[in-house]
C-alpha cells in the first residue's frame, strides 16, 4: 500500500509540474487535497483541474461518510437513553400502583420468627427452648387475632422481577418461527432456548401467611410438645410451613410502554401531527409485541379494542383533529386492561 502511494504521489508530482520543495510549501489544506489526489487513479493526460476536482469530491464524499457515522452513533445513543428513561418512568409508575400492600404487624412477624426458632430448637433436641419461643408465638398470634379477628391473607414480603426483551416484532415473530421449526424436528432443548429469553415483563411476587390456619398449627404443635411428643410437634410446623401462599402478578412492559406513548402522544400540540402519529404507532407495535409474547390470553379482545381505538385516533388526527375524547377513552381502557391483568394473580407453592 504504502508503494503505492509513493508512486502516485511523483505521478502527482509531474502532473501538477511543481517540485517536492513546492509541495511542502503549500498549506495544510492543500497538502489534504494534494494527498488525496495522490489517491486517485489517474490518467497522465488528466488535466491539474480535473485530478483535483476528483480529489476534492472524494474528500467530501469521505467527510460526509464521517458526520452520517457520528450522527448515527448520536441517533442510536439517543433512542436508547429515551427508551431507557421510559421504562424507568413506567417501572415506577406501576411500582406505585402496588404501593397499597400493607406489610404485617411486627407481631406477626416476630410470631412466624419465634416458631421457625421452634423448629431449629427441636431438630437440635433444645426442647425447652423450642416451648419458649412457641409460647411467644402464640401470644403474639392470639394478640394480632384478638385486636382484628377478620385477619386472612396477610401479605409479609414483595419482591420485584424485572425481565426485558427489547427486539422489535419482527424478531420475535422470527424466533417464534424457528422454535416452532425446531420443535417439529423433535429439538425441543434447542427451542427452549429461543422461547425463554421472550420474556417483557415486570413481576410482583408477594408471600402471605393465612392467619385462619397458621396460627393454629403454631398452637396445636405448643400442644404436642407440651405432651412430649416432639417429632410431632415438628411435623406440625412444618406443615404449617407449607400453608404460606406465594402470589405473582404479571405486568407486560410492552402494554406499560403502550400507554405512556398515548399519554405522551395525547399532550402533544395539534401543529405537530407527525410527532404524534409516529408516537402511536410505536404503541400499536408495542400491542403487536405483547400479543407475540403471549401476554394477551384471555385479555385479547381488549388488547384488539386498543388498536382499533388508536386507528381511529390516528384517522382523526390526520382528518379535523378533535381527538381529545378520542384519548380519553383510550386512556380508561388502558386503566381498565392494567386493572384486569393486575387481578390476574398466580398462586405458587412455597
Amino acid at each position: 500500500m504504502k508503494k503505492r502511494i509513493g508512486i502516485s504521489i511523483a505521478v502527482a508530482g509531474v502532473l501538477l509540474i511543481g517540485s517536492i520543495s513546492a509541495l511542502n510549501a503549500e498549506n495544510t489544506t492543500k497538502e489534504s487535497v494534494a494527498k488525496k489526489e495522490a489517491q486517485v487513479v489517474i490518467n497522465s493526460s488528466a488535466p491539474k483541474s480535473e485530478t483535483a476536482a476528483k480529489a476534492k469530491v472524494q474528500e467530501a464524499n469521505s467527510k460526509e461518510k464521517s458526520e452520517a457515522k457520528t450522527k448515527a452513533g448520536n441517533l442510536e445513543a439517543n433512542t436508547k437513553a429515551a427508551r431507557a428513561a421510559r421504562l424507568q418512568r413506567v417501572f415506577a409508575s406501576e411500582a406505585s400502583a402496588h404501593k397499597g400492600i400493607q406489610k404485617a404487624p411486627k407481631e406477626i412477624m416476630e410470631a412466624i420468627d419465634m416458631s421457625i426458632k421452634a423448629a431449629q430448637a427441636i431438630k437440635a433436641g433444645k426442647v425447652d427452648d423450642a416451648a419458649k419461643n412457641l409460647e411467644i408465638a402464640s401470644k403474639d398470634f392470639k394478640k394480632v387475632l384478638k385486636a382484628d379477628p377478620s385477619l386472612d391473607l396477610v401479605p409479609l414480603a414483595m419482591q420485584i422481577n424485572i425481565k426485558t426483551f427489547a427486539g422489535d416484532s419482527k424478531i420475535i415473530e422470527e424466533a417464534i418461527e424457528r422454535a416452532g421449526k425446531l420443535l417439529k424436528e423433535k429439538r425441543t432443548q434447542d427451542a427452549r432456548d429461543i422461547v425463554l429469553p421472550l420474556q417483557d415483563e415486570m413481576d410482583f411476587i408477594t408471600q402471605y401467611i393465612p392467619m385462619k390456619i397458621y396460627p393454629i398449627a403454631t398452637k396445636k404443635a405448643q400442644e404436642a410438645l407440651k405432651a412430649g411428643k416432639k417429632d410431632e410437634a415438628l411435623a406440625i410446623l412444618i406443615q404449617g410451613f407449607a400453608t404460606f401462599i406465594t402470589v405473582k402478578e404479571v405486568t407486560p412492559i410492552p402494554l406499560m410502554l403502550a400507554a405512556d406513548m398515548v399519554n405522551e402522544a395525547s399532550k402533544i400540540d395539534k401543529n405537530k401531527k407527525d410527532d404524534a402519529l409516529k408516537l402511536l404507532e410505536m404503541a400499536k407495535e408495542q400491542l403487536k409485541r405483547a400479543e407475540l409474547l403471549g401476554y394477551t390470553g384471555k385479555h385479547s379482545q381488549a388488547y384488539a379494542s386498543l388498536k382499533k381505538q388508536i386507528d381511529a385516533i390516528e384517522d382523526e388526527i390526520k382528518g379535523k383533529n378533535m381527538v381529545e375524547k378520542l384519548y380519553e377513552k383510550l386512556k380508561g381502557s388502558f386503566e381498565s386492561l392494567f386493572k384486569d391483568v393486575r387481578e390476574d394473580r398466580v398462586q405458587q407453592k412455597n
